[in-house]
C-alpha cells in the first residue's frame, strides 16, 4: 500500500479500503446476480478512473416503481443472504451490521468490518441497496478495477471483476439526479459531475441523457429540483469537511464548485425546472 501511495497520492487508508471495496464487490456479485452496481463508487471502479476513491457500495435490484412492500422484500431475500455469510466465504471480513431493510423496504443497508493493516482494530464498508425503480437502460458487465499497484512492476495487483453495473448513461443520469435533488446536498456529486465533463468531455444537456434524468427524477420519493443559491451555500463548506479528505492536492486545486453548479443549473433549466 504504501508503494500504491506514494505512485498515486492517495492515502493508505482509502487504497486499502479500496482493495476490500473490490473483494465484497467480487463475492457479492457471484452470489447475488441481482445485483447491478451504481454510484460513485461505480463511476470510478467501472468508467472514470482513480479520481477520488469512495468508501461505499451502492447496488440497485430494478423493482417496479409500483410494487409492494412483500415483492420488494422478496426481490432483497437474494441479496440478504449473500451478505449474511460472506464472512463465511471470506476469510477476514465480518457482518458488523446485517443487510436491513428501511423506508418500506425500499432500501437496505449492511456494514461489512475488515482488519486493517494500517491500525490496531477493523475498519468498515458500507453496502447500500435501492429497491424503489427499475433500469432505464440494459445493465452492462463492467470491468471493475482495483487501485492496489504491484510494487515490483507497478501493475495493477488485482485483476478487473466483471460485474453487473448500471450502463455509463444511467449511473450519469443518476448522478445528476443526485446533484439536483438529493435531500441533503453532497459535493461529492458536483465533483463527478464536474470531472465527467472537464476529463471525459461528457454533454450533460445531451438530450438523451437529460430524458433518462427526467424519467429518474419521476420515481415517486425524490425531492425538488433545487439550483437554488442556498444550496450551494449549504456545499461551500464541504469542500474543506467531506471533498479535500478523499482526493489528491492537484484534484483539489484543479475543482471550481461555482462551475460545477453551473453545470447542474444548466440541466435543470434543460427539464424546464
Amino acid at each position: 500500500m504504501n508503494f500504491t501511495a506514494a505512485q498515486t497520492g492517495f492515502p493508505s487508508r482509502l487504497i486499502e479500503k479500496d482493495y476490500f471495496c473490490s473483494v465484497i464487490l467480487q463475492r457479492l456479485g457471484a452470489a447475488a446476480p441481482g445485483l447491478v452496481f451504481r454510484g460513485g463508487t461505480c463511476l470510478t471502479k467501472v468508467y472514470m478512473g482513480f479520481y477520488r476513491l469512495s468508501e461505499d457500495l451502492d447496488f440497485l435490484i430494478s423493482t417496479p416503481v409500483d410494487a409492494n412492500r412483500a415483492d420488494r422484500s422478496r426481490r432483497a431475500a437474494e441479496s440478504k443472504r449473500s451478505v449474511a455469510t460472506i464472512g463465511e466465504q471470506q476469510r477476514g471480513l465480518r457482518v458488523i451490521t446485517p443487510l436491513t431493510g428501511a423506508n418500506d423496504s425500499r432500501e437496505y443497508i449492511a456494514v461489512i468490518g475488515y482488519p486493517s493493516l494500517l491500525g490496531p482494530g477493523e475498519d468498515t464498508v458500507t453496502i447500500e441497496v435501492g429497491l424503489r425503480e427499475p433500469l432505464l437502460t440494459r445493465a452492462i458487465r463492467g470491468e471493475a478495477r482495483t487501485l492496489l499497484l504491484d510494487p515490483i512492476d507497478g501493475a495493477p495487483l488485482v485483476p478487473p471483476l466483471a460485474v453487473p453495473c448500471l450502463s455509463r448513461e444511467e449511473a450519469m443520469a443518476e448522478k445528476l439526479r443526485a446533484a439536483l435533488s438529493r435531500r441533503e446536498p453532497a459535493i461529492r456529486d458536483f465533483y463527478d459531475v464536474d470531472h465527467a465533463i472537464r476529463r471525459l468531455g461528457f454533454r450533460v444537456q445531451d438530450p438523451e441523457l437529460v430524458g433518462l434524468v427526467r424519467e429518474k427524477l419521476a420515481v415517486p420519493g425524490n425531492e425538488p429540483v433545487d439550483v437554488s443559491a442556498a444550496r450551494l451555500a449549504v456545499l461551500k463548506p464541504q469542500l474543506e469537511s467531506q471533498l479535500k479528505p478523499v482526493l489528491r492536492d492537484r484534484d483539489i486545486v484543479e475543482f471550481d464548485l461555482e462551475r460545477a453548479f453551473a453545470a447542474v443549473a444548466g440541466v435543470a433549466a434543460a427539464l424546464g425546472a
